[in-house]
């Protein structure tokens, strides 16, 4: 247990302070056109599970349907909407999403691995499933969170709640926590970083050693973790039209331009030069 709860005078504005660092993984549209997104952050020691909490809405005119997808991270999530509460594993494939109507989400998106301290077993028997709350922790705490978090009034109050909750409910973080966050850091930033080898000498871990951690704590491989950010990064230089497809396969590591289309197309669902001149790059 964190700590068993909010100090009484603390006002829930405080708590929803927006993240200012840009999203990563959207796939051709952000949010628009009746539709808001918004993440907050998380203050510690808290923020050594959760990386932030997320907030969609949208109110769309009849008739209308808006897709929206995106490349996830290797992050499991807490999700409520329409009065349920669901954990979804880490998703292999990108994430697509049919809009129409009305409606919201709130979800709390937990660190790499900081999930695992929850489960019975390894975070690669959940890899792209979605099930309910209940079956982590029990029917009473996943009643008792969706309804706070369905009642709340708005996302201010929402945060709030969530932090409570989950203050009282998280163990402490593992020993080696830290090491774990470091290695999913600089795959993510570190765009020197193309190889497992490479991760494995930064951890000075073996490699058998580091694929067992990841697909324990995690729920995917070090190679799917490093794939998967460089294609964030892939993204991002396609849509502000900074480099040519092969510059961006030689930049991330690929042996050649066909290796980088084939997985951007595999993952992203069209090929490179066609996402880029959609997005007009």
């Amino acid at each position: 247990m964190l700590r068993k709860s909010l100090p009484t005078d603390l006002k829930e504005r405080d708590m929803a302070r927006p993240k200012q660092a840009p999203p990563r993984g959207l796939i051709g549209a952000a949010a628009g056109g009746g539709v808001s997104h918004a993440r907050f952050e998380v203050d510690p020691p808290l923020g050594a599970h959760l990386e932030h909490f997320w907030s969609v809405q949208w109110r769309l005119e009849p008739g209308v349907r808006l897709v929206r997808q995106t490349l996830p991270h290797p992050c499991f999530h807490v999700v409520v909407e329409a009065g349920r509460a669901e954990v979804s594993g880490v998703p292999k494939a990108r994430f697509t999403r049919v809009l129409e109507g009305a409606g919201w989400a709130f979800g709390a998106k937990f660190r790499p691995g900081a999930f695992r301290s929850l489960l019975a077993g390894p975070a690669s028997a959940f890899t792209g499933r979605v099930v309910p709350l209940a079956e982590v922790l029990g029917e009473r705490k996943a009643r008792r969170y969706a309804s706070a978090i369905t009642r709340a009034r708005d996302d201010a109050q929402r945060v709030a709640l969530a932090s409570d909750l989950f203050a009282q409910w998280l163990p402490p973080a593992p020993a080696d926590a830290p090491l774990l966050r470091s290695l999913v850091g600089a795959a993510m930033h570190d765009r020197s970083l193309t190889t497992v080898e490479a991760l494995r000498a930064r951890g000075g871990l073996h490699l058998r050693e580091l694929q067992r951690w990841f697909r324990d704590a995690v729920g995917v491989s070090p190679k799917w973790v490093i794939q998967r950010y460089r294609l964030h990064e892939a993204l991002l230089a396609l849509e502000q039209g900074q480099a040519t497809v092969a510059q961006l396969a030689a930049d991330l590591g690929y042996a050649d331009q066909a290796h980088f289309a084939r997985d951007f197309r595999r993952v992203v669902g069209v090929a490179p030069s066609a996402y880029a001149a959609s997005r007009g790059g």
